[in-house]
């Protein structure tokens, strides 16, 4: 509940819970039920580090089913992995010396190929939307080949399945996405850790990270967040970190691929809606959708750089009601 009031009084009305356990999913519906939640909440399960259909069906037997959810409180998915992240993020090239190890380390694989392969027909075979964690282009790869191979037998088109993260797609991959209907929650780590993705990545790819700009002039649908605790979970520094590619102590890093205000607004609030299948009642302020809104100190759209890095919130609403006042 505390953490929940602290991202309130940055203006967080949703938050999605990206692979968790069911006993995390227990303790929110338990909020739920008591009227304590301020925040909506989007619930992923973390899926098991297994192919085996054994240990996925045991596993899926613990999950509340998606069409129990509310307003409140709702299951999104299921959320995987398949490499590491900012010093095992796999590559398609090894890494800068001496981290490449002589042209030898490529990164990390965290799941055997056959095995997340399996573990992705399992899951869309029982009908559930999947979510997974690729950092490097290689690991893009690996997720683009697992869900084709489950788009083969049914169509995931109009699921919306997730690539979380993303930081190095390559220009072959983009009409892949695009084919299979997918989103991508992208968040900005680079503000963080630019200087350690330059020393293990080189500068091209460190300044390709997590590429919005290209994302949506390739027409694939981008949610913004924090990937918190991570990093920090200020919304205002992802929307400054996207908008002028600063980081905190790198500089202004990937200029190209800067976003309009305009655009990163959308894709934190109308991107999150499309992403989370909730665009019909949130995303936008419109009659007969929820009242769920922030009320800035600034004006957004006009302030000069860089006040969004340092926003403050005034009134926070959610359901119309007042959940933080400054």
């Amino acid at each position: 509940v505390e953490s929940h009031r602290i991202l309130s009084s940055r203006g967080i009305t949703s938050i999605r819970y990206p692979g968790a356990s069911p006993e995390m999913y227990d303790m929110l519906l338990a909020l739920r039920e008591g009227g304590r939640l301020n925040i909506r909440v989007d619930f992923l399960y973390r899926g098991p580090r297994s192919g085996s259909p054994e240990v996925l069906n045991a596993a899926m037997k613990e999950w509340a089913q998606p069409e129990g959810n509310d307003f409140w409180l709702r299951v999104g998915g299921v959320k995987l992995g398949v490499d590491g992240g900012f010093e095992g993020g796999l590559m398609r090239e090894p890494y800068e010396e001496p981290w490449g190890e002589s042209g030898m380390f490529y990164g990390l694989q965290t799941l055997p190929r056959e095995d997340f392969l399996e573990t992705v027909q399992v899951l869309h075979s029982a009908g559930w939307r999947v979510a997974t964690h690729a950092v490097g282009d290689a690991a893009i790869d690996l997720v683009l080949d697992a869900y084709e191979a489950a788009n083969s037998e049914s169509s995931i088109a109009s699921s919306r399945w997730v690539i979380e993260h993303g930081f190095i797609p390559r220009s072959d991959q983009f009409p892949r996405m695009k084919d299979l209907g997918l989103a991508v929650s992208a968040q900005n780590h680079l503000y963080l850790a630019a200087p350690s993705l330059i020393e293990y990545w080189g500068e091209e790819r460190a300044a390709w990270t997590t590429p919005v700009r290209a994302y949506l002039d390739n027409g694939i649908p981008i949610s913004l967040g924090t990937d918190s605790p991570v990093v920090p979970y200020d919304p205002w520094w992802v929307l400054h970190h996207f908008t002028t590619r600063e980081t905190i102590s790198g500089g202004i890093v990937g200029a190209d691929q800067r976003i309009s205000r305009d655009e990163a607004l959308r894709s934190a609030t109308k991107g999150y809606a499309y992403l989370t299948f909730s665009e019909d009642y949130r995303g936008t302020l419109a009659v007969g959708k929820l009242a769920d809104l922030a009320i800035t100190a600034e004006n957004y759209l006009t302030c000069a750089d860089p006040c969004l890095e340092t926003m403050l919130i005034d009134i926070t609403i959610v359901g119309g009601r007042i959940v933080w006042e400054r």
